[in-house]
């Protein structure tokens, strides 16, 4: 499973703003819930490629929520 998948599913299953308010501190140990629910999605997968699916999927809400904020300025 590539990284890129693992996001797609993450961004569908829990939703854009989701991601970003469970993982929106930076704080360590934020995400620790949903690497729980992305084991449980992906058992086959590598934690290499889990690891990069949950970055990319971070990166793609907080851009889609920094263009949201552009949008009603």
């Amino acid at each position: 499973m590539r990284a890129v998948q693992i996001a797609e599913a993450l961004i569908v299953a829990e939703g854009a703003a989701a991601l970003t308010d469970l993982c929106g501190a930076g704080r360590k140990g934020d995400a620790t819930p949903l690497r729980v629910v992305m084991l449980r999605m992906f058992p086959n997968a590598s934690y290499d490629d889990l690891e990069a699916g949950l970055q990319l999927a971070l990166t793609i809400a907080r851009l889609d929520q920094a263009e949201r904020e552009a949008m009603r300025h």
